[in-house]
């Protein structure tokens, strides 16, 4: 799918994703506070989704500052519809269909907690993804 839509596909594919996950995050209550975010996210999406956050080995706190000077945090998105049907149709893991899920995360996260956020996958596994959260302030 990259080959054809070009090197804009990644972005158009991502934005696609945020923007149905605003409307889907707006329908659910808003918090300013990480944990109690994913706690939504999770009843929410029950048996769809599975989010947990992650700390960095050693460290106490979830945020931190990445190598961009930017403000992130780690999850560890353990069931996933998409890395399902990934695996069951043989389909690149961590590629295009990956950008659309993270696009819909991001978007409910910023109707969620009021803050514009992107996504990068760090790992893509077959039981469990871990993701870089990081501030677009």
């Amino acid at each position: 799918m990259l080959a054809i839509l070009g090197p804009a596909s990644k972005g158009l594919i991502f934005n696609t994703g945020v923007e149905e996950g605003r409307h889907i995050g707006s329908t659910l209550p808003k918090t300013n506070t990480l944990t109690t975010a994913i706690d939504t996210i999770n009843e929410a999406y029950d048996g769809v989704w599975s989010i947990e956050l992650q700390t960095n080995k050693g460290e106490s706190t979830y945020f931190f500052e990445d190598d961009l000077g930017l403000a992130s945090f780690r999850i560890l998105v353990r069931n996933c519809p998409i890395r399902a049907a990934v695996t069951d149709h043989n389909l690149e893991q961590a590629g295009p269909i990956c950008y659309l899920t993270n696009g819909h995360l991001c978007g409910v996260f910023e109707e969620i907690m009021d803050e514009s956020v992107g996504m990068e996958i760090e790992y893509a596994g077959p039981l469990a993804c871990k993701k870089r959260i990081y501030s677009r302030k």
